[in-house]
């Protein structure tokens, strides 16, 4: 089954739901605890900092910070993730605010300490300018000294690791990919092909924004953040020829 449909692919809810399998599968969801505890570090969370979980999916962070008593908030715009997140907030009587919006709109003036943008949760959007009414939401929201952090594959790291295919199994099935740099490296399109064990097959063909070290530290002063800096790790790693993600942290 192919998707044609104009709907822009990131709100395309049959993707994301056929998805979920792979981008939420166990060893990730497992790994939630040890990325709190690194973004603790980075961030200086202190116990009373407030977070904003944006494109916080099932709420592997979400859940991770209010079982440490923070107060928390996600935001997504995907109805079966949030529904799923808030299943889990109830079973572990978590006190989560789960917002259903689109990253664009949503803004609260001064309400958070840390906002979060986590696992390429960014850069979707074909006009440039809604990628900066997000950074400049993310700024409206944070309370000055507030600390914005985003986590991707950075430009330079992809074009070190970069394959034109590749393909992995998952607890459905499998998914092979095809990835091509276009428009001068400034953006990735992907062809993700789905194939389910009981026969159904999904396609989905999307691009969306990469960015460099430069490029995001640029953008963050741009949208009114104080100071940017870029690690190679949420452990604060330099961002070298040997980091593994783009970790690029804002202070408002």
């Amino acid at each position: 089954m192919t998707d044609k449909s104009e709907t822009p692919w990131h709100e395309n809810d049959e993707m994301w739901e056929v998805a979920a399998p792979l981008m939420f599968n166990e060893t990730r969801l497992a790994q939630a605890p040890r990325e709190v505890d690194s973004l603790t570090s980075l961030l200086d969370i202190q116990p009373d900092d407030r977070i904003l979980d944006l494109c916080c999916g099932v709420g592997r962070h979400s859940l991770e910070f209010a079982r440490r008593g923070h107060k928390v908030v996600g935001v997504d715009r995907t109805k079966s993730y949030l529904e799923r997140a808030r299943a889990s907030a109830a079973d572990e009587n978590l006190d989560i605010e789960f917002v259903l919006e689109d990253m664009r709109s949503f803004r609260r003036e001064s309400a958070f300490d840390v906002t979060l943008s986590m696992f390429t949760s960014f850069g979707y959007f074909e006009d440039p300018e809604d990628q900066m009414r997000v950074l400049r939401n993310i700024h409206f929201s944070l309370e000055p000294g507030g600390r914005f952090v985003y986590q991707s594959f950075g430009k330079e790291v992809l074009a070190r690791i970069f394959l034109p295919k590749d393909w992995e199994e998952y607890d459905k099935g499998f998914v092979l990919y095809e990835r091509k740099a276009i428009n001068d490296w400034s953006m990735m399109h992907n062809k993700w092909h789905f194939i389910e064990r009981e026969g159904k097959i999904h396609t989905w063909e999307f691009q969306h924004w990469i960015y460099s070290a430069a490029e995001m530290k640029g953008m963050l002063i741009d949208a009114g953040f104080s100071e940017a800096r870029v690690y190679g790790n949420l452990d604060g790693a330099a961002y070298d020829n040997e980091a593994t993600f783009i970790v690029a942290v804002g202070t408002k």
